[in-house]
């Protein structure tokens, strides 16, 4: 290798590292989204100049590393070893897109080749999700989005990769604007920029009618008039800081602030919702806590939500969230079925004895079986539990099962005064624009909230404050088209793509 390949190859990993400053800055604690749609514009230059697979690879994974060690900076707090881990892994996907990125560049036409680059994002993010006990959607182009719902409507048809398919659809239209033409691929200059104009006006086309067609979609919805009688409900967010491990001190606190939050409620209440691990001890082993909660769903008549843990009697503990009715009496629970590794579970506990350097848990949850609806008067809800909600394929088979509005019941105070605690708040919106449901998000630490099917906070609690709100929640039955048919139609329109571009080869010049 030459040392001018070599400052060529540093200038694209320059480039790739510059790109995943940017998509980072787009995520809290920045936040800002419109960065998304040009964020990726130099790691899609550098891509460009790539001219073998490795180093197309290579180009994704420093792009990778870079945002998530970014984006996940808190996990640091566990120790420098799962931090730089967790940038690693997530950057490999990323790899996998750089290495199809040199195939896809020497397309002669420009319109299949930006194509082909977003269907391949999208189908790196929907792997990201869909690897078992290692999935991950942090980092999902569409989270970014969170403030402007016009574009978020689209989800309600495709799902989050739809917005991400437009995000990445804008970068790499601009790319290729910036960059001269690969020589094996191009065709005549002339030829070349009325194609690269109508590759332009599809593109921006397209996310304009996205834009207006959204925007069209909430103004709609908002001037329909609701169907159903409303649940009135209320979120509790305590802001309590635990220990580690959490002290009989830490439950006490938590018990009388949940108490005296919920005791300030309005009257009229059908439903109030305290978070994840509210009372952070076994509540079915507990009778004082029992005491509490019972007497406060008496007195408030209303239903009444917590988190908390569970013992079976055969001694397995679970992450559970209880309903009482107003009568004071536990009529249904939904133990927390997708748990997080490493944070509620250690596989191979036993072989990994070096874990026992780092702050986790000296013990394993136990995953529930099934997910069921609770009911609030008869109306159907469903409940999920922290890491569950950023994922859609949960909140879809609620929604299969009957479910008319969303509860997402979440524990942040490990998290406090680190971008993590808004990052996953803002993955609300999306999955109510996804469901067409309202959500009902409640936080140890925030942001508690009341979201519209549109992804429009309604209301909320700050993060870091203690406190309470409420509104009306319209019950809403039928499936949004994403959940009629889930990620499929998406995912196969993107594999048609990415199989076309990669086959879609110039034809070789005519020999005279």
């Amino acid at each position: 290798m030459t040392q001018h390949s070599r400052i060529g190859i540093l200038v694209q990993l320059l480039l790739a590292g510059l790109s995943g400053v940017l998509c980072y800055l787009s995520f809290p604690p920045a936040d800002i989204g419109l960065l998304a749609w040009i964020g990726l514009v130099p790691l899609f230059c550098a891509l460009g100049f790539s001219t073998r697979p490795w180093q197309g690879g290579l180009v994704g994974l420093v792009y990778g590393a870079v945002f998530f060690a970014l984006l996940m900076q808190y996990i640091s707090m566990f120790g420098l070893l799962p931090w730089v881990v967790l940038a690693l892994f997530q950057g490999l996907f990323f790899a996998i897109l750089g290495w199809t990125a040199v195939y896809v560049r020497r397309v002669s036409s420009v319109l299949i080749s930006v194509s082909a680059m977003a269907a391949a994002w999208v189908l790196v993010e929907y792997l990201r999700a869909h690897i078992g006990p290692l999935s991950f959607s942090f980092g999902n182009l569409a989270y970014s989005q969170h403030a402007l719902p016009a574009i978020l409507q689209v989800a309600s048809l495709l799902g989050g990769g739809a917005v991400t398919f437009l995000i990445v659809l804008s970068n790499a239209i601009l790319a290729q604007m910036l960059l001269p033409p690969s020589r094996p691929a191009s065709p005549p200059q002339i030829g070349r920029q009325a194609m690269m104009v109508r590759a332009v006006a599809v593109v921006y086309g397209l996310i304009g009618i996205t834009y207006v067609g959204g925007t069209v979609a909430v103004s709609v919805g908002y001037s329909a008039r609701p169907g159903d009688h409303p649940v009135r409900v209320a979120v509790v967010q305590g802001n309590v800081n635990l220990g580690t491990p959490v002290t009989a001190e830490d439950a006490e606190r938590c018990r009388q602030t949940y108490a005296a939050l919920t005791l300030s409620l309005p009257n009229n209440l059908d439903l109030a919702v305290w978070p994840e691990t509210a009372l952070p001890v076994v509540i079915n082993r507990e009778p004082v806590y029992l005491s509490t909660v019972e007497p406060l769903a008496q007195q408030r008549e209303a239903f009444l939500l917590i988190g908390g843990l569970e013992e079976s009697d055969s001694g397995e503990l679970y992450n559970t969230a209880y309903l009482l009715n107003p009568d004071g009496e536990v009529v249904d629970r939904y133990r927390k079925i997708d748990l997080v590794m490493f944070g509620e579970y250690v596989p191979w506990r036993e072989r990994l004895k070096f874990l026992s350097r780092y702050p986790i848990r000296r013990f394993d949850f136990i995953p529930g079986r099934q997910r069921e609806l609770m009911r609030v008067s008869d109306i159907p809800f469903g409940v999920l539990i922290c890491f569950e909600a950023i994922f859609s394929e949960p909140t879809r088979q609620l929604c299969r099962k009957g479910a008319q509005f969303l509860v997402f019941i979440t524990s942040d105070v490990w998290a406090v005064k680190t971008p993590e605690v808004r990052q996953h708040s803002y993955t609300a919106p999306l999955r109510a624009v996804e469901a067409r449901k309202y959500v009902v998000r409640a936080a140890t630490m925030g942001q508690s909230a009341l979201i519209s099917p549109y992804g429009e906070v309604i209301r909320a609690i700050p993060p870091g404050v203690a406190g309470t709100t409420g509104g009306e929640v319209y019950p809403r039955s039928g499936l949004s088209v994403y959940h009629r048919f889930g990620d499929l139609p998406l995912v196969v329109i993107c594999l048609l793509v990415w199989i076309i571009a990669m086959f879609n080869r110039p034809p070789r010049p005519v020999q005279h």
